[in-house]
């Protein structure tokens, strides 16, 4: 199930048009030309352009405002959509108290698990990506995650 390309770009145009008159009220920088607003409104006028594309291919192909895809008419397709949702939630509930690792293999198992991949690969995928993931936040892009329940394993 998705929205026509007319719905989005409708959607896209009434946001580059919120960003475009709210950049208006940013300050001039004095002594200079052009000030903070120039990058937001240039944003805006893009998108906006590349919204009414959308608008106009929406338009041509035709068809209903909801369009239903293949995969919304196979059986489970709306279960995985509630799992992926039930999932994120569980992300956002469990990551302090479990920390990052634990609570992103189950989520990464879980999901994988979903898409049908065996157990035993699944499960090393999983670990060793949250290992990968809590360490290059960590060290390379220091941004720290929960450590949790791991906390005396810090690396």
């Amino acid at each position: 199930m998705r929205f026509n390309d007319a719905v989005s770009g409708a959607v896209l145009l009434v946001f580059s048009i919120m960003i475009g008159l709210w950049s208006r009220s940013f300050p001039a920088i004095p002594g200079q030309e052009y000030g903070a607003a120039v990058f937001p409104t240039l944003v805006a006028t893009a998108l906006g352009a590349c919204s009414l594309l959308l608008i106009i291919s929406g338009l041509r192909r035709g068809g209903g405002a909801l369009l239903f895809e293949g995969w919304a008419r196979a059986p489970g397709g709306y279960i995985r959509i509630l799992c992926t949702i039930a999932l994120v939630v569980f992300y956002i509930v469990a990551a302090k108290p479990l920390g990052f690792i634990p609570t992103m293999i189950v989520v990464l198992l879980f999901t994988l698990r979903m898409l049908k991949v065996r157990w035993l690969p699944a499960l090393a995928v999983a670990i060793i990506a949250a290992i990968v993931l809590q360490w290059s936040f960590g060290k390379f892009l220091q941004v720290p995650l929960p450590w949790g329940v791991l906390s005396a394993w810090r690396f």
